[in-house]
């Protein structure tokens, strides 16, 4: 794990604020559940004192994250983050994994001294921040959890899904990359859009009270799922396709039909898809964000790293070989280039990343309320939308 620290590139010249993020010490009980109280966390530091207050205020979600449920997530809750969408860590993405991760959470979350609240509804991000408890929405990202498609004949999918839902899951990604029973993947030649067994996962998923994820979907089928949906829906973490046309990115004619519908863009940290630039840095990120706003406006955006919650400390060149199979498998494809120096922005892979984001949003001139949208307000009122 990383151990936080402030960068002098965000710190030179300004003013260094100390805040103190969260509430004390506190004796309560959840139900009939007592967990542990929490001290007073330690001091972070902000560039100002503006940056600071918006900061320890603020409902500050990560939209995409992953780490098993044995982490220990009290340096993240210190560094600010109030939670993450968590991507469940089981492979490869069957109904087996999934159930047995969601079982895992379970437990993690019945602990009598859990550090986390699993998020069912809207409030509960609230509850989480006013108790010192790491908010953890559970997501999927490949439906293919629902099992082999059987919808003409059986309704085990459906099934599948309202099981699942019971067991806290409340995000779900329809396609990853490749293509699945329900619909098209990103990185396919031909964009077939949404399968029969995806309009009904769809329609489903309003009834039960899901957010719908798009992030590696193709465009054909991100519209339809915005136009079939009749709750917002959401794109976890992504990038502009205006800025750096890759298939994985989303078209403005996304980004205007997500709006449109009160749905959420979550700015991700893979700056391999964000720039051609040799170097990256939450810039980089504000570019994409900048651009998602300009075509959205200011409910739509948020941050979803694509990344652990506490970071992994490798450098660049280790990231980038890390990752050497799936550009060689890609080549040629959607999401295959040739890297050009590095796979994400450095200065955004601690757990005080958002932070970092709120500093640079504040330095573009954002104002309180939109940095606050931004940190994580807009995730929280579409995720209640689709939610509850």
């Amino acid at each position: 794990m990383l151990k936080m620290n402030r960068r002098s590139l965000l710190g030179q010249g300004a003013a260094v604020a100390t805040v103190l993020l969260g509430t004390g010490v506190r004796s309560l009980m959840e139900g009939s559940t007592a967990f542990a109280a929490r001290a007073v966390p330690p001091p972070v530091k902000a560039a100002t004192p503006k940056v600071a207050a918006i900061y320890r205020r603020a409902i500050v979600i990560d939209t995409l994250s992953m780490e098993a449920p044995t982490f220990d997530p009290h340096s993240a809750l210190d560094a600010g983050l109030t939670g993450v969408v968590l991507d469940l860590m089981g492979f490869p993405r069957t109904q087996e994994t999934a159930v047995a991760e969601l079982t895992k959470w379970s437990a993690a979350f019945a602990s009598p001294d859990s550090p986390f609240r699993c998020i069912l509804k809207g409030s509960d991000f609230q509850d989480a921040k006013q108790l010192g408890k790491f908010a953890i929405v559970l997501n999927s990202q490949d439906a293919s959890i629902l099992g082999t498609p059987s919808y003409s004949n059986s309704p085990a999918n459906i099934e599948a899904l309202r099981m699942l839902h019971d067991k806290g899951l409340r995000l779900l990604q329809l396609t990853y990359t490749n293509n699945n029973g329900l619909g098209t993947g990103y990185s396919d030649t031909y964009d077939g859009g949404l399968s029969r067994l995806g309009r009904a996962v769809v329609t489903e998923m309003n009834r039960l009270g899901m957010l719908i994820d798009t992030s590696h979907c193709s465009e054909k089928t991100t519209l339809e799922a915005i136009r079939l949906s009749s709750r917002p829906i959401a794109v976890t973490h992504s990038g502009c396709y205006s800025l750096y046309a890759d298939l994985r990115n989303k078209s403005d004619r996304v980004i205007r039909a997500l709006a449109n519908k009160g749905g959420y863009m979550g700015i991700y940290n893979m700056t391999l898809w964000m720039t051609t630039k040799p170097t990256s840095s939450v810039e980089t990120i504000v570019d994409h964000i900048d651009h998602a706003v300009k075509v959205g406006g200011i409910d739509l955006v948020g941050f979803g790293s694509d990344h652990s919650v506490m970071g992994d400390g490798l450098s660049q060149a280790e990231r980038l070989k890390q990752m050497s199979y799936f550009f060689e498998t890609n080549k040629g494809w959607p999401g295959g280039e040739a890297p050009n120096g590095h796979a994400t922005a450095s200065d955004m892979e601690g757990a005080d990343r958002l932070l970092v984001l709120a500093e640079a949003l504040d330095r573009r001139g954002y104002s309180d309320a939109a940095i606050e949208k931004v940190l994580g307000g807009n995730f929280v009122r579409v995720f209640g939308a689709a939610c509850g």
